[in-house]
């Protein structure tokens, strides 16, 4: 005789996907954070976040800094409605191209030679720096809210 150990009745089988489903954006948006992975990159973390109290007039911008080994990348976030304004510096400074990674997918940008580097149109929300320094590994930061 089989021992049937689902008793659970057949309407029931599903029923939380049926009446709270995932929503579809959400599962996008898991799909794409794990498109955004580079399994070669070393990750730097997060180990300074300086938020600046202001006195008048617009919001003073937020201060991060990621190491990874021998780099250290600093930033700055200019929040300005839903976007966000980044301004950057690697160290020691080096040359390297940039990917952004945010709510409205991707933005490259280039370091320059001293590391300095900016990106505008930034949504808020999570973002995540991923730095390729010329013939060097890359490296991301952690998923930082902004």
């Amino acid at each position: 005789m089989p021992h049937d150990h689902d008793h659970t009745p057949t309407e029931l089988r599903g029923l939380a996907s049926r009446m709270d489903p995932v929503p579809a954006h959400l599962l996008t948006l898991a799909r794409e954070a794990l498109s955004w992975r580079d399994t070669d990159a070393a990750l730097a973390q997060l180990v300074k976040q300086v938020e600046l109290a202001g006195v008048r007039g617009d919001a003073p911008p937020d201060l991060f800094t990621f190491t990874a080994g021998e780099l250290t990348i600093e930033v700055e976030a200019a929040v300005t409605g839903a976007t966000v304004a980044l301004t950057g510096q690697l160290v020691p400074p080096q040359a390297a191209r940039i990917r952004v990674d945010h709510g409205a997918g991707p933005t490259w940008v280039e370091a320059d030679a001293l590391g300095r580097f900016s990106a505008t149109g930034v949504a808020r929300g999570n973002v995540r720096l991923c730095c390729y320094p010329q013939g060097d590994k890359p490296v991301q930061t952690s998923w930082t809210l902004i």
